[in-house]
């Protein structure tokens, strides 16, 4: 068992001004900073082919980011109100619940719920469809609500229709139209996350071109964003912290790139890297407990479970589970200083808040250089947070 560190070990000067508050106009212009072995370079992003070994495997993020954030009129006092979708009740899959027509239930938070006490609130979409909204249940600070609407669109295609863009509320501006296109990524084909996999913004067609032309393998996976990616911790101690919930979509295709050679697995951004040692540690469940076994892994699990199971003997596991089907899981998985990566050598990712789990994983990538590559950042005007700029890490091993 590691020692659990201090978040405030993981505390920052982050002035504001260096939070980008919009893209640059094109995606692979962004600034790279390239951590190897204790050092630092800097490149700009399309450069990224050229800096990774030739047999080297990217696994992207194929999730797209529904439209979570709704704005209505309480009809009883005329308060505006903000309903931002946060995740499918528990048991069920959000993948699943944005295909559902008709009516669904989902957990949200409610800015202004104290001028919504009861009572369904209505908002016309169209000539011909209506969006009706009730509270169903109340819950630790969230709030299951019901939405229920006419027509034949599934609840995603309602969103479309619906909502605004989800940008974090660092970003402080209001929505403009190039934001529907830019906080998507090239590769967003599976609507569920309510934040966009912010590492993958930066890659084009080009620089995808590029990494093939060099021998460069890909590797699609599913891991639907949730609301709590980007938060600082807010305890004190961090075990009191409950890490969020985040859905993976398990199919063999990853499983069968995962078995094959491999010079360097390489994940695009923290929810890449979140899905890939996930998958491990379930595979280590699937081998330990296979009569109990559920799709899900808790914060603490990988630093309970046996450590010497090899990735040949997690992946036959988890394959024997699968048997040529595809699964939905939740992973809750924490990476802290002091974890030992079993599958993700490197990464891309982005600048990172301040006391936050991001930070923590790249701690536990690159241990204390995090503070030097943060500061050399700063010095070296890079922009943070999810419209900023890049960077590539090979972990420390």
């Amino acid at each position: 068992m590691i020692a659990l560190p201090s978040p405030e070990d993981f505390r920052y000067d982050l002035p504001e001004h260096k939070i980008a508050s919009s893209p640059l106009s094109q995606r692979d212009s962004s600034k790279l900073l390239v951590y190897k072995n204790g050092e630092i370079f800097d490149h700009l992003f399309h450069e990224a082919p050229r800096l990774l070994p030739e047999g080297a495997t990217l696994y992207f993020n194929e999730t797209k980011v529904v439209m979570a954030r709704l704005h209505a009129v309480v009809p009883k006092n005329n308060r505006i109100i903000e309903i931002f979708c946060l995740e499918a009740p528990q048991g069920q899959s959000v993948e699943q619940v944005m295909q559902q027509k008709h009516a669904v239930v989902f957990r949200c938070l409610v800015g202004g719920a104290r001028h919504w006490k009861e009572g369904i609130i209505s908002i016309a979409l169209t000539n011909d469809i209506k969006l009706n909204l009730s509270i169903e249940k109340r819950e630790e600070g969230t709030f299951l609500i019901h939405f229920q609407w006419n027509g034949d669109l599934a609840f995603a295609e309602i969103l479309d229709i619906a909502g605004k863009v989800p940008l974090p509320p660092y970003i402080k501006r209001n929505v403009d139209k190039d934001d529907f296109e830019r906080y998507q990524t090239i590769f967003a084909n599976h609507k569920g996350s309510v934040a966009a996999p912010t590492a993958g913004l930066h890659f084009t067609e080009e620089v995808m071109r590029g990494f093939k032309e060099n021998g460069i393998s890909t590797q699609a996976l599913t891991l639907h964003v949730g609301g709590g990616t980007f938060l600082p911790i807010k305890e004190k101690d961090l075990a009191n912290h409950k890490m969020h919930s985040e859905e993976m979509v398990i199919t063999e295709d990853i499983l069968n790139a995962l078995k094959k050679p491999s010079s360097l697995r390489v994940a695009i951004g923290t929810t890449s890297i979140r899905f890939l040692e996930s998958l491990y540690w379930m595979g280590v469940k699937a081998l330990i407990q296979p009569e109990s076994f559920e799709w899900n892994l808790d914060q603490w699990d990988a630093l309970t479970l046996p450590q010497d199971i090899s990735l040949e003997q997690a992946w036959k596991a988890l394959e024997d589970l699968l048997n040529g089907g595809k699964a939905y899981a939740k992973t809750s998985l924490l990476i802290i200083p002091g974890y030992k990566f079993r599958v993700v050598q490197a990464l891309f990712t982005n600048f990172h808040q301040p006391k936050s789990t991001l930070i923590m994983l790249i701690a536990a990538g690159i241990g204390e250089d995090w503070r030097k590559v943060y500061q050399h950042a700063l010095n070296n005007d890079y922009r943070f947070l999810s419209y900023g700029d890049s960077n590539l890490y090979f972990v420390n091993s």
